[in-house]
């Protein structure tokens, strides 16, 4: 699929929305569209729909491929999405369906290892060889570069490190106790501080901005550091990234977040060298460009 003429047709299927871009090779954004994302069975319409949308605009240069990014478990040689508890699909084709329909080659492959990709080359952990990526959001994952290839498990999985049981007493909503998205997630401190102080919350921000002036926002605040710092150290403690890179909704939380979290880390890890952690240089766009990555080479390590 490389071309370095051609477009690529990007799209990231999230869980309320998916993103999709016609990208040149340096980059360029040169349409894009969003569609809400359906449940089951039904996103695999609105996906071929919006591609064939974007494809409609394209000024004439060919594309040579498309990537599409979801969330869960992605079979990527079969070309299916295996499971996405959030989505509601259990073995969605979306390969050859897809390929059929835009009459393009096509590549998936799951969303978090995308923003991963993309933060590696593009973002910021250009420079380094060996990164965590963790978007933190309604739930916590992590996709693990090390040097510089990806890692994933026997069938493709990023690392579920939001079910790392790391405190007891917290029920998760995977039905087992303790595990970290039930406590350091953006929406597990929402919910945790609006339970404990009786005040309605939008969301983690709303916590964070209350740190300076609420004892039970910082309290919340500081637990979920602690136990997000437990389950980072259990991850340098196996591969010894360089840096740590937080995504997510909870990334926006900034120095607030990252100052305490740098201390809690080194806390935890006296026999490694501690990783370095930062914020996401890409944002929400991460995912479609690691999908456009994905169009034109298959993440195929740069050499």
């Amino acid at each position: 699929m490389d071309d370095d003429d051609g477009l690529a047709l990007a799209l990231d299927v999230g869980g309320t929305t998916i993103k999709a871009e016609l990208v040149d090779r340096a980059g360029t954004v040169v349409a894009s569209e969003q569609r809400p994302t359906p449940q089951g069975h039904r996103a695999r319409d609105a996906v071929a729909e919006v591609g064939r949308t974007l494809l409609a605009q394209r000024p004439g240069a060919p594309v040579v491929g498309a990537g599409v990014v979801v969330p869960g478990l992605v079979d990527r040689e079969a070309g299916i999405a295996t499971y996405s508890a959030n989505l509601g699909w259990r073995h969605l084709e979306l390969v050859r369906s897809l390929g059929a329909e835009w009459r393009l080659p096509v590549r998936v492959a799951n969303d978090v290892a995308s923003g991963g990709v993309a933060e590696h080359r593009l973002g910021a952990g250009v420079g380094t060889e060996d990164l965590v990526f963790v978007p933190i959001g309604t739930g916590i994952a992590a996709s693990i570069v090390s040097g510089g290839h990806l890692v994933t498990g026997h069938r493709g999985e990023t690392a579920e490190i939001g079910h790392l049981a790391v405190r007891t007493g917290v029920r998760c909503a995977c039905g087992r106790d303790g595990c970290l998205e039930a406590i350091a997630s953006a929406a597990a401190i929402a919910r945790r501080y609006a339970g404990l102080s009786g005040c309605h919350v939008t969301g983690a921000h709303d916590v964070a901005a209350r740190l300076s002036t609420d004892a039970v926002a910082r309290q919340v605040w500081h637990d979920a550091v602690e136990a997000l710092a437990d389950a980072l150290g259990i991850v340098s403690l196996l591969v010894g990234p360089a840096l740590v890179v937080i995504g997510g909704g909870l990334s926006r939380a900034g120095e607030g977040l990252l100052d305490p979290l740098r201390v809690a880390l080194r806390q935890r890890t006296p026999v490694v060298h501690p990783a370095d952690v930062t914020v996401s240089a890409l944002g929400d766009r991460g995912g479609v460009i690691g999908a456009a990555l994905l169009a034109r080479d298959g993440w195929a390590p740069e050499s």
